[in-house]
C-alpha cells in the first residue's frame, strides 16, 4: 500500500476526511485508458495545408462527384482552405467524416504517386 493511501486510510478513519474528495484527487492523477473494445484508427493526413490549397481545384471536381453532399457554394466558401474543409466535412457528412478523411488521403496520395511514375 502507497504511503500517501496509509496516510489516507487513517485520516478516513479518524473523521478528519472523506472517501469522496480523495477518489476525486486520485481519479484526476489517472489516465484515461480507452475501453478494449474501442478501435481507433487514426487518419494520416497525407499532405499539408500548402499542398491542400495548390491542388483544390483538381480537389474539389473529384471531391464533388464521390461525396455529392457539397454544394458549389460550399466549395466557395472552402476555397483551399484544409480548416474550413474539416468544418464543412463535419457539417455535411458528421459520422461519416473519418470515411471523407480517408478518401481525401488517398486521392493526395494517388496524386503524389503519379509524378513520381
Amino acid at each position: 500500500m502507497k504511503l500517501t493511501n496509509m496516510i489516507l486510510s487513517a485520516a478516513v478513519a479518524v473523521g478528519m476526511t472523506s472517501t469522496g474528495t480523495w477518489w476525486s484527487a486520485e481519479a484526476a492523477y489517472q489516465t484515461p485508458q480507452p475501453p478494449a473494445s474501442v478501435e481507433t484508427s487514426p487518419i494520416l493526413l497525407v499532405m499539408n495545408k500548402d499542398q491542400f490549397q495548390g491542388k483544390w481545384k483538381q480537389f474539389k471536381g473529384d471531391l464533388k462527384k464521390q461525396w455529392g453532399e457539397f454544394t458549389d457554394d460550399d466549395l466557395k466558401q472552402i476555397e483551399g482552405n484544409y480548416d474550413k474543409f474539416e468544418g464543412k466535412v463535419q457539417e455535411r457528412y458528421g459520422d461519416r467524416k473519418e470515411d471523407v478523411k480517408r478518401w481525401t488521403d488517398e486521392w493526395f496520395k494517388k496524386q503524389s504517386g503519379s509524378k513520381r511514375n
